[in-house]
């Protein structure tokens, strides 16, 4: 699906470093919350960072590793797991049932946090979801399906690698959108575990259903 139209923009994803500010939000039992998240990339590496009431918490990817390291802050301490491989990813993609996901460009941008981005329409079981999608920051990985073992998306295995920079629920509500995105160099000790960290066993994962 990348293509030659998409071949240059995605020479430049590959080369952004930078950090990428986004605000996301969920609706609970408590209402609606959101939350700043903070997320990192250099070298095909990504470090996502969440506030919170224990200090908050941190993600941190690594594909040619195949691994996912949570870093705690307050415990000083770190969780370790085996991202799933490319063909685990394509079954879990067939099962979820991506061709039952249609996926349409709209051909409509908007600059949202300095960068343009195309307006793509996701539809699955009678809803639609509007992402708009920049290629200027290579591929989207959500560190919460990757703890949980989760394949990508549908849509991504469609569309490639593209970011989005907002989100738009059918009811019209915004459960992300970024805000700021700044290339700057960043330390390679931002995508390492510390030394001081002890490791710890990651809970076990719980079967669907």
């Amino acid at each position: 699906m990348a293509g030659a139209l998409l071949a240059a923009p995605c020479l430049q994803a590959q080369t952004f470093e930078g950090s990428i500010t986004m605000r996301m939000g969920s609706r609970g039992p408590q209402g609606a919350m959101s939350q700043v998240v903070e997320y990192l990339v250099r070298g095909g590496k990504m470090r996502v960072t969440m506030g919170g009431p224990m200090g908050g918490a941190a993600m941190i990817v690594s594909p040619t590793e195949k691994k996912l390291y949570m870093l705690l802050a307050a415990q000083n301490s770190y969780m370790e797991m085996s991202l799933p491989d490319s063909a685990a990813d394509r079954a879990r993609t067939a099962a979820a049932g991506a061709d039952s996901v249609t996926v349409t460009r709209t051909g409509r941008r908007e600059q949202v946090a300095g960068l343009t981005c195309e307006h793509v329409l996701v539809s699955s079981r009678g809803s639609a979801t509007d992402l708009c999608l920049t290629p200027e920051l290579g591929r989207f990985v959500n560190p919460m399906a990757s703890l949980q073992g989760g394949a990508l998306a549908p849509w991504q295995r469609q569309l490639g690698a593209e970011f989005p920079l907002k989100v738009t629920m059918a009811d019209g509500s915004v459960p992300l959108e970024v805000t700021k995105v700044e290339r700057k160099r960043l330390s390679n000790d931002l995508f390492a575990v510390p030394n001081s960290y002890t490791k710890v066993t990651m809970p076990p994962r719980r079967s669907p259903g």
